[in-house]
């Protein structure tokens, strides 16, 4: 085991007002993000099942065509192949992890 502090991981802009930092294991991939209000993460899909918690503000994810709000506390869980995106919803900044299994090689800007 090799302890991490995520003040040491090195953050990259993915699109507009939105950045990220990674943590990748052996089977799992661990990525916080940082939504700026007014960012949207395009629709895109990747093998992997990601299950994603809020940690704050309010932000809208579209599951395959669904539109579901999540707030601090809140978790969603998306299947392996689902169509999805996100759109920060007022004007607080939004945080979250998200768990992608099996791991999921990142690829700056993707």
């Amino acid at each position: 085991m090799r302890p991490l502090n995520w003040a040491a991981i090195p953050a990259e802009t993915v699109y507009p007002g939105i950045t990220r930092q990674t943590i990748q294991g052996t089977l799992q991939t661990m990525v916080r993000y940082v939504y700026q209000p007014g960012s949207r993460f395009p629709v895109h899909s990747h093998p992997q099942e990601q299950i994603t918690l809020v940690i704050s503000g309010s932000i809208e994810f579209t599951v395959d065509g669904t539109a579901v709000l999540l707030g601090p506390g809140e978790v969603a869980v998306i299947p392996p192949g689902a169509s999805h995106g996100a759109r920060v919803v007022g004007d607080q900044v939004v945080e979250s992890f998200n768990a992608l299994s099996p791991a999921r090689t990142i690829q700056p800007g993707a």
